[in-house]
C-alpha cells in the first residue's frame, strides 16, 4: 500500500512538473517570434517558394500559440512584436513571386490584425 502513495505521488508530482514545463509564456511568444524573425531577415535572398510558404506557416502558428499570452506581454514586448512583424513584412514585399507574396502578406495582414485587437482589448481593460 506504501509503494502505491509513492507512485501515486510521483506520477502526480511528474504531471505537475511536465504541465508547468510546457506552458507557452509571453517571453516564449517573443523568443519564437524573434528566432523567425532573424533567419527570415538572415536567408531571404536565397528563399525558395517552398521556403516563404513554410516561414508564412510557421508565423502563423507562433501567433496562434502567442494568442494566449498576449494579455501577458509588457509593453516593451509588444513594441518589440511589432517591430519584428515590420521587419517580416518589409522582407516579404521584396520577395518576387506575386501570388505566394500576397499569401503571406495576407497570413501576416491577419496576425496583424489579431495582435491589434488584443491590444485594443488590452487598453479597453486598462480604461475600466
Amino acid at each position: 500500500m506504501k509503494k502505491l502513495s509513492h507512485l501515486t505521488f510521483a506520477i502526480g508530482f511528474a504531471g505537475i512538473c511536465l504541465t508547468a514545463c510546457t506552458s507557452y509564456s509571453a517571453q516564449d511568444y517573443m523568443n519564437d517570434m524573434k528566432t523567425l524573425t532573424e533567419e527570415t531577415l538572415r536567408n531571404a535572398s536565397t528563399y525558395t517558394d517552398e521556403d516563404w510558404k513554410r516561414v508564412g506557416e510557421e508565423y502563423r502558428e507562433i501567433n496562434e500559440k502567442g494568442k494566449k499570452v498576449l494579455q501577458d506581454m509588457t509593453e516593451e514586448q509588444k513594441k518589440e512584436l511589432e517591430k519584428f512583424s515590420e521587419e517580416m513584412s518589409d522582407k516579404a514585399a521584396e520577395f518576387n513571386h506575386e501570388e505566394l507574396k500576397e499569401q503571406f502578406n495576407d497570413l501576416m495582414d491577419k496576425a496583424n490584425d489579431f495582435v491589434n485587437d488584443i491590444k485594443e482589448g488590452l487598453k479597453d481593460i486598462e480604461k475600466e
